[in-house]
């Protein structure tokens, strides 16, 4: 193992350290660069991941999408916890009933942000997150764009690990687009993300999001600083980051529910566990596929499952279980 520096804004940079390599993992704040990155990766014939949250990086990768299938090169995007899993959740879902009606997935992230030092770079990666978020779900057969009303109006699930009872807001996933395609039958879907702090999702976010919107370069500086405030000041414990799936279904021909729960106390690490479980995929040549790939959407879900449990992971799987009638 050694260490080598390069710079994601310079080609030759990059090509340096990328030769004699195999793959490179693009974990770096740098997806305004993806597509020098992309480029040195492509020349250099290596396989490619990454755990970027951008529409602009999507939009560079799909342009160059017909120039890794051609290569022959695997390249996977959306890598990590969220994006990355929920849609592994729902794939895991419908292997266990004969028709999967509903899966909704949820999360809390609930990080003691006063004890991290937050660089710059990853500020202005969460304030473009945010300028990011769509409220989207699935239901009647379609996509729908919640509108500004309905968007604010949270969806109330109960977490285990101490979490309770929380509102969750839908945000949108590239990875689940095509999941009412692959799915017969489905017809409810969506991703759910759970509040940091009463403060922040009602006063900083909704203010830092006009600021932004009114001054995209002043006014997400402005959002930024105020982002890190609020959690800093008004985060509380339990501490610890959930993924949550309910399903219900037809399983034995009798309606059933099933709850997956994946969990662990560090956020980071419940990032880079999923990367290096669909990184064995890739490498054994399970999920290697040239052309541009979604994680949740190229691994086999019950062995990142599985492997998630051996690097530590806290995996619970409740049912399916009949649906008791009321009364």
């Amino acid at each position: 193992m050694r260490g080598l520096a390069a710079d994601a804004g310079d080609r030759t940079s990059l090509l340096q350290v990328f030769s004699g390599a195999e793959l490179v993992v693009a974990a770096s704040s740098t997806s305004a660069l993806v597509d020098n990155v992309v480029e040195a990766a492509l020349e250099a014939g290596l396989d490619y991941l990454d755990p970027q949250y951008s529409s602009a990086k999507l939009k560079a990768l799909q342009a160059m999408a017909p120039r890794m299938e051609a290569s022959g090169r695997c390249f996977v995007t959306d890598a990590g916890f969220h994006p990355g899993l929920p849609a592994v959740l729902v794939r895991f879902a419908a292997s266990r009933f004969e028709t999967l009606r509903c899966a909704r997935v949820g999360s809390v992230i609930q990080i003691d942000w006063s004890r991290l030092e937050i660089g710059a770079s990853t500020i202005d990666e969460m304030v473009s997150e945010f300028r990011d978020f769509q409220s989207m779900t699935f239901k009647n057969g379609r996509w729908q764009t919640l509108g500004w009303l309905e968007s604010i109006r949270p969806l109330w699930m109960t977490f285990g690990h101490a979490f309770g009872r929380r509102y969750t807001m839908p945000m949108f996933l590239e990875e689940m687009r095509p999941l009412p395609d692959m799915i017969p039958g489905l017809e409810d879907t969506g991703f759910y993300v759970g509040g940091f702090n009463g403060v922040v999702d009602w006063i900083v976010i909704p203010l830092g999001m006009l600021l932004s919107w009114i001054s995209p370069g002043a006014g997400s500086r402005v959002f930024g600083r105020m982002l890190v405030w609020g959690l800093r000041r008004f985060g509380r414990p339990p501490y610890g980051t959930l993924l949550q799936l309910e399903a219900s279904g037809i399983h034995q021909g009798a309606p059933a529910e099933l709850r997956v729960t994946i969990y662990h106390e560090d956020g980071y690490l419940l990032t880079a566990a999923p990367m290096a479980a669909c990184l064995l995929q890739v490498l054994d040549g399970t999920a290697r596929r040239s052309g541009l790939h979604y994680q949740a959407l190229i691994v086999e879900p019950e062995r990142m499952l599985t492997d998630l449990q051996r690097m530590g992971i806290e995996v619970e799987i409740h049912g399916p279980f009949p649906v008791l009638p009321e009364g």
